[in-house]
């Protein structure tokens, strides 16, 4: 599994696409879907969920925004309703999976909107960016990608200090980290208001201690899902308290993360008290790191 993302991560999409020919193994399948799609190949990456549906379908939280992405991207809106409709009467799997289904008609919304609208007016993307709707917030965030946000930059500084979501405060502020905006502005973090010089912050994912925590969670969950659910988990928790990075107490939130995910698919767990206990960490920082957890997963 390392081999095959370091070989995506060094952008050798063709020796991944090679490698994983003639391979069942799902996660090898999800890297060669992300090859094709990485070299603008939605069709050869259609047909490798086509055929390996059903073993795909083991995990749900990549497979379904992946397909119906791909569905959208070629503007087969219609199918890509099919298609959610089909994986929202699948059995249930995890909570996890329940929400991102919910998310899903928004994600096919945006797409045929963003195919509609050949171009919008700077008066009405303003509007949208501060429209007391989430998702017309988050839809101008994803359109001003391909502005000048210099014309804009008022509005999203109104975000990032005035909007109720720190989810959506944080987005706004990594699309001026994206941007490479060289200005120090003010920030409402989940721990108050801070400055913040968008140019000079670690855009988020990259960090060591949160590339490190993604793949303990592959070698020491034992299940593809649960991991999968925990960097899931643990995605969220980073835009929450972004632009802090995780760097401290890795053990504890580690632990905190696998509590989380394993409440999500329903999985038996000891009281997180006895969970620390017998690992030897700090219960009062795991507590600590699964509420926070939840505030962030509750936030968005």
């Amino acid at each position: 599994m390392d081999s095959l993302k370091s070989l995506l991560d060094a952008k050798k999409y063709d020796l991944v696409i090679k490698l994983t020919e003639k391979s069942d193994v799902v996660n090898d399948l999800f890297y060669r879907i992300a090859a094709f799609t990485l070299l603008d190949k939605k069709e050869e990456a259609l047909y490798v969920i086509q055929d390996h549906q059903k073993d795909l379908e083991s995990n749900l939280v990549a497979l379904v925004p992946i397909h119906i992405e791909l569905l959208c991207a070629l503007d087969r809106f219609e199918q890509a309703e099919t298609v959610l409709d089909y994986y929202s009467n699948l059995p249930y799997q995890s909570q996890v999976v329940e929400e991102m289904l919910r998310k899903m008609p928004q994600v096919i919304a945006n797409y045929e909107k963003k195919e509609k609208l050949v171009t919008i007016s700077d008066e009405e993307l303003s509007k949208k960016l501060l429209s007391d709707n989430v998702e017309n917030v988050l839809y101008a965030i994803d359109l001003l990608k391909k502005r000048d946000i210099f014309e804009f930059l008022p509005d999203v500084v109104k975000v990032m200090t005035t909007h109720p979501k720190q989810m959506v405060r944080s987005l706004a502020l990594i699309l001026l980290v994206d941007k490479e905006v060289d200005r120090e502005l003010p920030f409402l973090s989940h721990n108050g208001v801070i400055m913040v010089n968008p140019k000079k912050i670690t855009p988020p994912f990259i960090g060591v201690h949160f590339i490190e925590m993604v793949k303990r969670m592959d070698r020491e969950f034992k299940d593809l899902t649960l991991s999968q659910n925990g960097a899931h988990i643990l995605s969220n928790y980073a835009i929450y308290i972004y632009p802090n990075e995780i760097d401290k107490d890795f053990e504890e939130l580690l632990l905190a993360v696998e509590i989380t995910a394993k409440q999500y698919m329903s999985i038996p767990t000891e009281e997180i008290e006895l969970e620390a206990k017998n690992k030897g960490l700090d219960k009062t920082k795991v507590i600590y790191y699964f509420n926070k957890i939840k505030e962030a997963l509750e936030d968005f």
